[in-house]
């Protein structure tokens, strides 16, 4: 199957053309997927007509999904392997998770066995707004000053979809089961703190970490279109949405989220 890749940054991320991945993919395109998705670490398949279950058994091909620990209430209805983000409302009550991502994080972080990757497909999408960065962890962590390098060797991150507890401790720096590349792994919304470490020590120490994560250099933004299905690895990439218009009536952004089952940082 012919297709193209088209690099969209020099942070990450590249645009897929000419491949309808609602169909069976042989082995060796999806080889060439897998390796580029690899090298790029964000793929934007473009003009995608994707039925909830063609985007299961797509997503599949990278490995078991994740079912979104919701509790079934942003679940596609039907599909629980389909997490829906979106700003709709019916009967008076959001059709899935509106304030996803508001703060840069990876997906499941604060599980024992984080997402390998996430593939969002756009359904619905505004006029205006609504944009998703993603930040290449790899950049981050090949660019973090000796200083910071030498304070985090070693160290564990306590993780938590809240501050009230803690689900998980990872690495700080992760390291790529596929790749062999080290990459920065705490993230501002799901890190709660340093093993170890006294609170506002090791806060201190994560807030020099986020700012550095965000420096332009290492970040594309993806303005969304109309069938494209993104997909992120979670394992070097940290990403957040653009939510500056989510009070506004007229904003409407609906998507569908897969998620692929990952495995334990080390």
């Amino acid at each position: 199957m012919s297709f193209q890749i088209r690099p969209l940054s020099d942070a990450l991320g590249a645009e897929i053309t000419g491949i309808d991945v609602s169909r069976p993919l042989d082995e060796s395109t999806f080889a060439a997927i897998h390796e580029a998705h690899l090298a790029h670490l964000v793929l934007v398949f473009r003009d995608q007509q994707l039925t909830p279950q063609q985007q299961i058994d797509f997503s599949q091909r990278f490995g078991p999904l994740d079912v979104h620990p919701s509790q079934g209430k942003a679940h596609l209805e039907g599909y629980p392997d389909i997490l829906v983000i979106s700003t709709k409302r019916e009967n008076g009550r959001d059709v899935g998770i509106r304030n996803a991502g508001p703060k840069w994080h990876s997906d499941l972080a604060y599980r024992e066995r984080p997402a390998l990757g996430s593939m969002l497909y756009a359904l619905e999408l505004p006029d205006r707004g609504g944009d998703t960065g993603f930040a290449n962890m790899y950049k981050a962590y090949d660019a973090l000053p000796a200083d910071l390098k030498r304070a985090v060797d070693g160290k564990r991150a306590l993780f938590h979809s809240t501050r009230s507890s803690i689900d998980a401790r990872h690495p700080i720096i992760r390291t790529h089961p596929e790749t062999g590349q080290k990459s920065i792994f705490v993230n501002p919304q799901l890190t709660t703190g340093i093993e170890g470490m006294d609170a506002a020590e090791g806060d201190a120490l994560l807030n020099m970490i986020y700012f550095h994560n965000t420096r332009r250099t290492f970040i594309y933004w993806h303005q969304w279109k109309p069938g494209d299905l993104v997909f992120w690895d979670n394992r070097c990439v940290q990403h957040i949405a653009d939510h500056t218009r989510l009070d506004d009536p007229d904003y409407i952004r609906h998507m569908h989220r897969t998620t692929i089952a990952g495995d334990v940082p080390f």
